[in-house]
């Protein structure tokens, strides 16, 4: 891997694309017309804060990756740590006046998730609970920030609400996946403190809260008959990460997990544009 690939990596990329992704999709929650112009310099400032964070969580996990993750850019020694530095403050300032320009607001909230995103890789990530809760946090924001670029809220409380519950319960997993690294440490993640069986349990009661929730906007006539079965796919392999979980007794070996969880987001994404779908056809 060059130096190059390894600054290409290290914020991420595909974290930042579904972030885009999320904003662009909040854009067509607004009730108005959206500018695609502001939605596109949101979807831009969103990916380059959510990778600035990405590369700083990287330089504060150093040594845990070396075990949990040793083949990212830092623990492999592709790229030093001063060039990981130099690259996510570079992220997290062109983020920011990216978002300035679009609108005080967009800038506030922007300088708000990157003190926050600080916040959780420097003390939170690897405390009881509240680092997994911050991330769902920030997941979430990028909903109403893009529909906030066209004008207004809409509808973006869907979206936001289901991808807090998302990312909470892969965080959880993710900590699962991690208490090797985490051990050493001496972390204090939830699987550490409360065992990894009753992480697991808690994490599927929030993908089941999530499943109850995604009913909610066809029962409630907001969205239609199609976007319940774009739900399918989603609960699925939602499904399908909770028999693991179960049949692995909670003791994960890999992020596999974890990966597989990511792509539910962008399953969950294309249920949500086709519920906006048919709401404006509707």
């Amino acid at each position: 891997m060059s130096q190059l690939s390894a600054f290409f990596l290290l914020p991420r990329p595909l974290n930042g694309l579904i972030t885009a992704l999320s904003v662009g999709i909040g854009a067509l929650t607004a009730d108005q017309i959206p500018a695609w112009s502001a939605i596109l310099l949101a979807a831009l400032s969103a990916a380059l804060i959510n990778g600035a964070g990405n590369a700083f969580n990287d330089l504060m996990d150093i040594e845990v990756d070396r075990i949990n993750r040793p083949l990212r850019p830092l623990p492999a020694g592709r790229l030093s740590p001063s060039a990981a530095r130099i690259e996510s403050l570079l992220l997290a300032l062109a983020g920011c006046a990216l978002a300035f320009w679009i609108s005080l607001w967009h800038g506030l909230i922007a300088l708000v998730v990157v003190v926050l995103l600080a916040i959780y890789s420097i003390s939170l990530k690897h405390s009881l609970l509240w680092g997994n809760v911050l991330v769902a946090v920030v997941g979430a924001i990028a909903f109403p920030y893009g529909a906030l670029a066209a004008g207004d809220i809409g509808r973006s409380w869907i979206p936001a609400l289901f991808a807090f519950l998302f990312h909470l319960g892969r965080e959880i997993v993710k900590d699962i996946e991690d208490v090797a690294g985490d051990q050493i440490r001496g972390e204090r993640t939830l699987p550490l403190c409360w065992g990894r069986t009753q992480a697991a349990v808690l994490a599927a009661f929030v993908y089941l809260l999530l499943v109850g929730f995604t009913w909610m906007p066809f029962f409630a006539g907001i969205y239609g008959a199609l976007y319940a079965l774009a739900l399918l796919p989603v609960h699925a392999l939602v499904g399908h990460v909770l028999w693991q979980l179960y049949r692995q007794r909670a003791v994960l070996t890999d992020d596999r997990l974890g990966r597989l969880l990511k792509v539910g987001m962008f399953l969950g994404l294309v249920a949500i544009v086709v519920g906006e779908a048919v709401f404006a056809l509707g």
